[in-house]
């Protein structure tokens, strides 16, 4: 069964609509004190807020694979806990809060790299 990460989606909704918590709470019917602790990772949406989110995400055409779990992330991430790479770790977690334009500047930053060591 797919999981998907609240968190990244309601970053991404925020982002997109340019909504700050309240507003998103009032979209939702819940309170700004709910939006922040699935911004902060504390605690998911309940059911019928994720319906709200999903229905939501869907509207605005959002790519839900994104969203969903990914086993090779989370392998991973639990390869670098495991190995005492905590730099890594560091890293992998700011990429994994990093919005899609951010991504993709270090992504491209990366590949400038690469081919300047060839």
């Amino acid at each position: 069964m797919k999981t998907i990460d609240w968190y990244l989606l309601v970053r991404d909704i925020m982002e997109l609509k340019c909504m700050n918590q309240q507003e998103l709470a009032a979209a939702c019917g819940i309170s700004q004190q709910s939006v922040s602790l699935w911004k902060n990772e504390i605690r998911n949406p309940g059911i019928r807020t994720k319906q709200k989110l999903l229905a939501f995400a869907r509207k605005e055409n959002m790519d839900m694979r994104r969203y969903e779990s990914d086993s090779a992330r989370d392998a991973i991430g639990n390869w670098l806990e495991g190995s005492g790479a905590q730099e890594m770790l560091k890293l992998f977690e700011l990429y994994r809060k990093m919005d899609r334009h951010g991504r993709m500047e270090l992504l491209e930053y990366a590949k400038k790299l690469k081919r300047r060591d060839r």
